[in-house]
């Protein structure tokens, strides 16, 4: 059986952690060797983990990493210690699965010669379905989650299978150009572009809890001092920066103009918005 390598990218989040550990614990196939990127969590994460896998590699990061940094320390481990056939799955630890999780997920992608595959995802808490990859619309840059009647163009990391072969013919992830936001989608519109196949399969399902709240600013509805220091973080889903060097890298080149005409008069909005809630804010 080929060795699978689970790249676990971690932050402060030890009962999340817990749960998943407990999920990878059970799985049916073996050998599956966890390599946790603990980037900088301070609640005793990578400890709870060596207690429950004694095996695990361990890479502690100083909280500067974040997901596309973690996952290219974890590859760059990789290089040294995986063998050219040997499987690689990257997942979020906010998921649950079956025993038979991996197990399903290394036969299914052995099916399907020169594929990334992705688990379909579904919502913990109601076990609806929810996604099975993603559809961008290059045209209006909006992203748009599938399911199994319609072939997807990029995917999230969240559950996603590869040779190791192909994640080195695929190449690393951009750490400093894209940290966070974007570096899943940019990674697998490349792989797309490089000829794989983006594949799922019914029967490698996980669940899924949403908790956006750990990983980053969605709503910038702030006042303008507030606004301006959070907009070029590597937390703000909306940072204009970020989403200007995903497109670069991205984007088919017919498009890039008008995506980055987008972008940019986004964030004047959002700013103009920013500057009026904070006059009415101090004339309060």
């Amino acid at each position: 059986m080929r060795p699978v390598h689970v790249l676990l990218p971690v932050h402060n989040r030890r009962a999340i952690t817990e749960e998943f550990i407990k999920c990878l614990r059970q799985q049916t196939y073996e050998p599956v060797q966890l390599v946790l990127i603990d980037d900088g969590s301070t609640d005793g994460t990578s400890e709870m983990v060596s207690g429950y896998l004694p095996g695990a590699t361990v890479l502690k990061g100083d909280g500067s990493w974040w997901w596309g940094g973690s996952l290219q320390r974890g590859m760059e481990f990789l290089r040294k210690t995986a063998g050219r056939d040997d499987i690689v799955l990257i997942i979020n630890d906010d998921t649950r699965f079956e025993a038979d999780f991996i197990e399903k997920g290394v036969a299914a992608l052995l099916a399907r010669p020169r594929s990334i595959l992705l688990a379909q995802l579904y919502d913990a808490k109601s076990r609806k379905f929810l996604e099975c990859g993603v559809h961008c619309d290059w045209r209006r840059l909006a992203f748009r989650a599938i399911g199994n009647s319609e072939r997807p163009n990029c995917f999230s990391t969240r559950g996603l299978f590869m040779r190791f072969e192909d994640m080195c013919q695929i190449g690393g992830f951009h750490p400093i150009l894209l940290p966070h936001y974007g570096s899943d989608y940019e990674y697998t519109t490349r792989a797309r572009r490089k000829g794989f196949v983006l594949a799922t399969c019914r029967e490698v399902k996980l669940l899924g809890y949403e908790d956006a709240t750990t990983t980053g600013v969605r709503d910038v509805a702030l006042p303008l001092p507030q606004f301006l220091r959070v907009i070029f973080t590597k937390r703000a889903l909306h940072n204009p920066i970020y989403w200007t060097t995903f497109v670069l890298l991205a984007c088919p080149w017919r498009y890039v103009p008008r995506n980055l005409v987008h972008i940019w008069i986004l964030f004047l909005r959002q700013t103009r918005l920013a500057l009026a809630l904070h006059r009415r804010t101090k004339a309060a």
